[in-house]
């Protein structure tokens, strides 16, 4: 009964959230450039890009914007490519602190020292989540890179001394690293991570025609069932384990794997703009899902007058999903998942 009413509850609370859908995070692109060539790249980011890219004085003019459109309640997530080789992020980051906004970085780790970090924490950084992606070998392996893995653990040790309000770490789960998770935790414990998000390598970029890196439908339970069957021992250990945002689930198995049910918050919440302009939802979304350019189009609008394909979802009457029972809650499921004008996403956690 208790299930039943929670459930009711979230399903309100989606509905309102996507009514209003007020912009709460805005992750900013700054670089497709990258010091690794993973093997599980969505966007097949290399050391070297030939195309064009925002200037810092627009990413500083964006920042400026958002503030004066959407408050300063937006949090921005700078990503990339890996946003430590982009000679500016810590001037990009200082810029959104003194706009009394809040700001956080996803990075690979490589390059996180303790100059960069100290860097990093003087411009104000509130936010860090780093990839961790196995044992040595396994790490090593995805990574594309022998010394990854020691990066990452230096990495690990100056984030858990460091003064950062928010740390997590991301582990994209495949076959040969699907045995590991109770080593990565104790790795994470012991340098005081707090927080901790498993995703599966889903199909896009490197990944898509890679299928030794993607976890079947009968590995990928195995992953939930380790999550629903650990989480409350490592919670007391101090590491919040959680199933990614990918993926809808039934409810009831939903609430063993994450602090907060399923809800795709693309467009919803959450907005992108990439490294040449592109506003999107989050920025893993198919291209086909694109909403405009800053370069050309002005935010505010486009945040309050597209973003149908993200807060609708018509187009899910032309899928294979339409004759699902789920559909009502799932609604499709993660928009990174899909390819625009497909009929099927390229993975689901629930169909039969």
């Amino acid at each position: 009964m208790i299930l039943k009413i929670r459930e009711k509850a979230w399903d309100l609370y989606r509905n309102i959230e996507q009514r209003e859908h007020n912009l709460q995070y805005l992750f900013l692109e700054i670089t497709k450039k990258c010091n690794l060539s993973c093997l599980h790249c969505g966007s097949d980011c290399k050391a070297e890009n030939s195309a064009a890219e925002l200037t810092t004085e627009s990413w500083l003019k964006i920042v400026d914007y958002v503030k004066a459109h959407f408050g300063e309640r937006v949090l921005f997530v700078i990503s990339g490519g890996e946003p430590l080789i982009h000679p500016d992020i810590f001037k990009i980051g200082l810029h959104i602190t003194d706009a009394g906004m809040k700001w956080g970085m996803v990075t690979n780790g490589m390059k996180l020292d303790d100059d960069s970090m100290k860097k990093l924490v003087d411009s104000g950084i509130y936010s860090i989540t780093v990839s961790v992606d196995g044992t040595e070998k396994n790490h090593n392996y995805l990574r594309n890179s022998s010394n990854a893995f020691k990066k990452i653990e230096k990495a690990l040790d100056l984030i858990g001394k460091a003064q950062i309000p928010m740390k997590d770490a991301v582990t994209c789960v495949y076959p040969a690293n699907l045995g590991e998770l109770d080593e990565i935790a104790t790795l994470l414990i012991k340098n005081k991570i707090p927080s901790w998000r498993l995703f599966r390598i889903f199909p896009n970029g490197r990944a898509e025609k890679n299928k030794e890196l993607h976890l079947t439908k009968e590995n990928t339970a195995k992953m939930l069932e380790w999550i629903a069957q650990n989480r409350a021992e490592y919670k007391r250990s101090g590491l919040t384990v959680s199933a990614s945002c990918e993926g809808f689930l039934p409810f009831k198995q939903d609430v063993n794997v994450r602090d907060y049910p399923f809800f795709c918050r693309a467009g919803i919440n959450i907005a992108g703009i990439l490294s040449d302009g592109t506003i999107t939802g989050c920025t893993n979304n198919h291209p086909g899902f694109a909403q405009g350019n800053i370069l050309k189009d002005d935010l505010a609008t486009v945040w309050e007058r597209k973003f149908e394909d993200f807060r609708e979802r018509k187009w899910i009457e032309k899928t294979t999903c339409v004759s699902c029972k789920y559909l009502k809650k799932c609604r499709g499921g993660s928009i990174h998942l899909w390819k625009k004008g497909e009929i099927s996403p390229r993975f689901c956690y629930v169909d039969e």
